[in-house]
């Protein structure tokens, strides 16, 4: 979705700047009645991408997208995404891309992971009106944090067994299951 801070400010460049091929891009890939848009100063942005040598286009929405200048945008954030920067493999990658004035920086963007961060999020955030700092808050908010650390770690061993499936680099896996080092949670 694209988002913008309560700070967002002007458009960081025109659409028209954009390479006529690019918008025709965007359109075969997400549509032809795709409405274009370029980045706002301090905008944040999230969606898959496709890149050119100066422009990454991104789907912010069903029918929404916006583009960067590509020298905007600081893609050394984590050394993969660098390295599928620099080798031109940006193609389709769920990006989050924030300004800060008019330079972003980028991320990968897992959405089931957001999903999972914004429900454990708005809970917490309801059971700290209703108990707010009182011990019992603290311990639910403990365990909260505990349970969303175990979500996303099960979350994560999914998509790693998937990506093994998919590249055939499935091992044998031993037939015990390990034994986990959680501590039991507290009532």
């Amino acid at each position: 979705m694209e988002r913008t801070s309560p700070r967002a400010g002007k458009r960081l460049h025109d659409v028209a700047q954009v390479p006529h091929s690019m918008r025709q891009e965007a359109q075969a890939r997400w549509g032809v009645n795709v409405e274009f848009s370029a980045a706002r100063e301090n905008g944040r942005y999230t969606g898959p991408v496709f890149v050119s040598d100066e422009h990454v286009a991104q789907r912010v929405g069903e029918k929404s997208v916006v583009f960067h200048r590509r020298s905007q945008i600081d893609f050394a954030t984590s050394e993969a995404l660098q390295k599928r920067h620099d080798t031109n493999r940006l193609n389709d990658a769920n990006l989050s891309i924030r300004y800060e004035g008019d330079m972003a920086k980028s991320y990968f963007h897992d959405p089931q992971r957001a999903v999972i961060e914004e429900m454990f999020g708005r809970i917490k955030k309801t059971a700290d009106e209703r108990f707010g700092d009182t011990p019992q808050g603290k311990t639910f908010a403990s365990q909260l944090d505990e349970v969303k650390e175990v979500m996303i770690e099960r979350y994560r061993e999914a998509k790693n067994r998937q990506f093994e499936q998919r590249t055939g680099q499935a091992q044998q896996r031993p037939t015990e299951p390990q034994e986990r080092q959680h501590k039991p949670l507290e009532r």
